[in-house]
């Protein structure tokens, strides 16, 4: 029997290779990471240092990485709107969106790429761990439209909430199709209706929205408005793969 795992083993270190750039992963799989495959890192050591972790002070509403943990400039203006003021508890990402994250991601958003997923799952799983830990919070994925997601063939925000191992909620409805990385950030701030949920959809619940990319974060207030004004939500935070 030690001889059958063992040559499976080898079979599947054989077959690995980083799942950017396609080299071989030079690790080598463990008794425990055979039966565990999907904790791996799947990604070679090159890659992985590409990618920027967000450490040190953030602005703590929003996460962005700064010098200080004040308001910065962006969040300040959603709380002094008294329209926005309050509505996303906080934010919190794990990497930069320096210039190799851009390429990833667009290779996972736009080229149908989804098992890039898999190169941010740990960091993302052990960084939820670490910012989002509470136990009474629902998971609710950003939604495509459906246009949107026929044509990419998945949902990238989807994807990484399925990483964290928590049951998923899908209560919003996005009403608007227009990508929002055509648009401006004058234009992203200026849209009024992008979601719909059903009535009481979310009442009484800490949703914890999940998604790509904090650039502005007018999508997460939208969302956020949404479900606490129609979802009846008691409180609305997010965590993202990436803050720009």
């Amino acid at each position: 029997m030690k001889i059958r795992i063992a040559n499976n083993i080898r079979k599947e270190e054989d077959k690995l290779i980083c799942l950017i750039c396609e080299a071989p992963l030079l690790h080598s799989l463990s008794w425990r990471s055979f039966f565990f495959f999907k904790t791996e890192e799947k990604i070679c050591r090159e890659c992985k240092e590409s990618f920027i972790k967000i450490k040190g002070s953030v602005c703590r509403k929003c996460g962005r990485p700064q010098s200080s943990e004040k308001l910065c400039p962006d969040c300040l203006k959603w709380e002094a709107n008294p329209k926005t003021c309050g509505l996303l508890q906080q934010n919190r990402s794990v990497y930069v969106y320096n210039p190799f994250m851009k390429e990833v991601l667009a290779r996972f958003k736009f080229r149908g790429d989804a098992e890039l997923v898999y190169a941010f799952a740990p960091s993302f799983s052990r960084a939820f761990q670490t910012y989002c830990s509470h136990s009474d919070i629902a998971l609710v994925p950003i939604p495509l439209s459906e246009e949107r997601k026929k044509e990419r063939g998945f949902n990238q925000a989807e994807r990484l909430a399925s990483l964290l191992n928590r049951p998923i909620m899908q209560p919003l409805i996005r009403t608007e199709n227009e990508k929002q990385s055509k648009k401006s950030k004058a234009e992203r701030l200026k849209q009024k209706t992008v979601f719909k949920t059903e009535k009481g959809s979310v009442k009484g619940l800490n949703v914890m929205l999940i998604d790509d990319l904090y650039t502005t974060g007018a999508t997460l207030h939208h969302a956020a408005e949404c479900l606490k004004a129609d979802g009846e939500a008691n409180t609305v935070s997010s965590y993202t793969l990436i803050r720009s």
